[in-house]
């Protein structure tokens, strides 16, 4: 957020195919002032700001990492620190990882912000205007909320950081920030197209993201009519989208794209590191994190399918996961919305407001039959709370949700065994230095 003046974009833009974003090619600093003054610079800067969701503090690494790594599916066993404070939830505010993550996702808001403070003023045609506020308001939403599920209430951020005088700003209440995201949402789902490529938003991608935003506010507030507008959003996507499951649980990581509401797509030119960072070194990767023992052992004994498709062993039997293995590369795709967690938003929100048990069950199993497992039977809401988040567990490992999963039920102090304090991060030093109205969260 602090320091951000002038935003990197492209001169260049090379279609590769129907199905995967237009590359970049960076260039030097410009102001956004000179970049964003005409149709194609718009265009330009859009694509930048899908771009800053490759890195290395967003879904291009760490967010992915830390999801399972401050819960329980994944363990230190690298070289890097930070890490080590992450699985140990003994959080250092001058944690790097962490600094990234948070200057990553308001770099984002940044360059959308500059966008929409510019687009009225350019010469364009209406669908292109739409379009493009749509993705502006898409990415700004799904970073405010990756930002207050790991932090709670931040600064929300709506202009352009223009020069240093706008960098002091405080935390904006967490019910607000809640409201900017929605409503954020609700415009970019009426802006957007059904359809667009992968790596692009779509008017789906817009209403599976508040479903998701509505169940974690309703956990927060307890109000069931949130809870409904969970349920009707991810109804929407199940019905309306033409989104279908892949028929394999291992397809989701071999090519099949018919589940895939909104991912971040990754080339050759802009890679991720994932393979790297989860393979052992007897496969040349750094191994800083690996799947947990007890995590392993669970997974393994019950879930035969999803477990193959997730966990490997090297020839030390050492375990890691795989559904990053492009480790040349680093094409994997990563997953930020998809079908199946619709399914299991919709059976959440319906057995914590007390819903048909048999409706809640069909949801569940359309995930578990994907997996090879039997329907379950659980038969009263206590038992299908714990069936809906082990689905999640395993359906989901090492796709950042586990982390968000445990917060948003408030599970995460029973399950880890950590104060309920430490179920929100630190706020950067970098931050608190640099900003005068910030302040540190709880326990820091």
């Amino acid at each position: 957020m602090k320091k951000i003046v002038y935003i990197f974009i492209a001169l260049a833009l090379t279609t590769l195919s129907c199905k995967k974003m237009l590359d970049i090619q960076p260039t030097d600093s410009i102001s956004s002032e000179q970049a964003i003054n005409d149709a194609a610079g718009v265009q330009k800067a859009i694509t930048g700001a899908y771009y800053s969701l490759h890195d290395a503090g967003n879904y291009g690494r760490n967010m992915v990492i830390v999801e399972d790594l401050a819960a329980d599916n994944l363990s230190w066993t690298g070289t890097m620190r930070d890490y080590l404070q992450i699985n140990e939830n003994l959080i250092a505010a001058d944690n790097a990882i962490i600094d990234g993550i948070w200057t990553s996702n308001y770099d984002c808001i940044n360059r959308v912000n500059n966008v929409l403070y510019r687009i009225d003023g350019i010469s364009m045609s209406d669908d292109n205007r739409d379009l493009y506020t749509g993705d502006a308001l898409f990415l700004r939403a799904l970073s405010h909320f990756n930002l207050l599920n790991y932090f709670g209430g931040i600064p929300i951020k709506t202009m352009p950081t223009l020069d240093l005088s706008t960098i002091n700003q405080a935390r904006n209440s967490v019910a607000d920030v809640y409201s900017q995201i929605i409503a954020d949402l609700t415009t970019a789902e009426q802006l957007l197209p059904p359809k667009r490529p992968l790596g692009w938003a779509s008017s789906f991608s817009a209403k599976a993201l508040l479903a998701r935003v509505y169940l974690t506010k309703y956990h927060l507030t307890g109000d069931v009519a949130t809870a409904t507008l969970a349920i009707t959003k991810a109804g929407e996507v199940i019905g309306d989208g033409g989104f279908i499951m892949a028929p394999a649980f291992a397809d989701l990581y071999n090519g099949n794209t018919t589940e895939s509401i909104f991912e971040v797509v990754f080339d050759a030119q802009n890679s991720n590191r994932l393979a790297q960072y989860f393979f052992p070194v007897s496969l040349t990767g750094r191994y800083e994190v690996s799947p947990s023992p007890a995590f392993v052992e669970g997974f393994r004994t019950t879930d035969t399918v999803r477990f193959q498709a997730s966990i490997a062993f090297d020839s030390k039997n050492l375990p890691y996961g795989i559904k990053y293995k492009d480790y040349t590369s680093g094409t994997d795709r990563v997953y930020v919305l998809r079908l199946a967690e619709m399914y299991l938003i919709r059976a959440e929100a319906r057995a914590y407001t007390n819903g048909e048990i048999e409706a809640i069950r069909d949801d569940i199993n359309v995930v578990r039959t994907r997996a090879g497992l039997d329907p379950t039977t659980a038969a009263d809401y206590p038992e299908l709370k714990l069936v809906i988040e082990n689905e999640r567990r395993h359906e989901f490992a090492f796709e950042s949700q586990r982390w968000s999963d445990l917060v948003r039920t408030k599970r995460a102090a029973t399950v880890l065994g950590i104060d309920p304090k430490y179920t929100l991060f630190p706020i950067p030093l970098s931050e608190l230095q640099t900003n005068n109205l910030m302040t540190q969260n709880p326990g820091y």
